[in-house]
């Protein structure tokens, strides 16, 4: 299969992304001053976004509402270079949001999530978009999708000649989606914390373990500023440092994770991790996130399209 022909299918979450930065540490129980903007997010949408900023095919497979933030967000992403027509406009029905209150130093201090609509996202939705996922160079999926539909993508990817597919984790209260069986899973994205929630256990090797037995094929671990593990062909845990960005240059980390996943997608769909195995790709992808949190976007609006991968 030639990638450069054949798009990578993003399904989850697309939404407007509200945040909201405290100018002093927050007063519980109080009104607190804030400086706010309004971006589009969502898992999916995002590392859709990115992946187009790098020259990659993509689709969107996702539900808005039938509301003005639907219309905008849709056209915002086809500028964008993202494909949307399968998308599902749901009428009577509000976009999705995610609303996070930042602290001075542009850390998250809580974020309120409204994806409702991804309620919308079934397994006869699924069922509807089947030939497309399976005429895809890559399958990535983040975890807003119901825990039905989820099982259905992971059984499809099971399947002899089935695309490589990618999970990405949204947070801790999600990981009860995850079906028990992950065979077909080529990739697990995700936090300590969503891993902590998922396996029981902080020991973050312990985790993987499970996750590994469950029949995902590589996890990799992401650590905020500490860099990120993954798992190798050899089933070692290789840890890696995240590049250093000064605390006085970190204006927003909401996006981050989302630019990692993209940049770890890229990897599957340039071919580099069968090539070279996931160190490289990650160190790339580590790169990507920690420009994004150095920019008040949720992705970085003039991404230069990566270098091509030597094979």
């Amino acid at each position: 299969m030639n990638p450069a022909l054949c798009p990578v299918v993003c399904l989850g979450g697309a939404n407007v992304d509200r945040k909201l930065r405290v100018a002093a540490p927050v007063r519980p129980g109080s009104s607190n001053p804030v400086s706010a903007r309004e971006t589009w997010g969502g898992v999916a949408r995002n590392v859709a976004e990115n992946l187009a900023r790098c020259g990659v095919p993509v689709q969107m497979l996702t539900a808005v509402g039938q509301d003005a933030a639907g219309r905008a967000l849709l056209d915002d992403a086809a500028r964008c270079g993202i494909d949307t027509r399968a998308a599902e406009v749901v009428a009577d029905a509000l976009t999705g949001s995610y609303t996070a209150v930042l602290n001075p130093d542009g850390s998250l201090h809580v974020a309120l999530a409204h994806m409702d609509l991804c309620e919308q996202l079934t397994p006869d939705w699924l069922a509807r978009h089947a030939g497309r996922c399976r005429s895809a160079a890559l399958v990535v999926a983040d975890l807003n999708l119901p825990a039905a539909t989820l099982a259905a993508l992971v059984a499809a990817a099971s399947d002899l000649g089935a695309p490589p597919l990618v999970l990405v984790a949204v947070s801790e209260a999600k990981m009860d989606r995850l079906p028990a069986r992950l065979c077909g899973v080529r990739l697990l994205v995700l936090n300590r914390g969503e891993l902590a929630a998922w396996a029981g256990t902080e020991v973050l090797a312990d985790g993987v373990t499970r996750l590994k037995a469950a029949g995902v094929r590589d996890v990799v671990v992401t650590l905020g500023e500490a860099g990120l593990g993954h798992t190798t062909a050899e089933g070692e845990l290789v840890w890696l440092a995240a590049p250093v960005v000064p605390p006085e240059a970190v204006i927003d980390v909401t996006g981050a994770g989302d630019a990692l996943a993209a940049g770890l997608c890229h990897g599957l769909w340039a071919g580099a991790v069968d090539a070279q195995g996931w160190s490289p790709t990650c160190a790339r992808a580590l790169a990507r996130a920690a420009l994004t949190v150095q920019s008040a976007e949720t992705v970085i609006p003039d991404t230069e399209p990566l270098p091509p991968v030597p094979l």
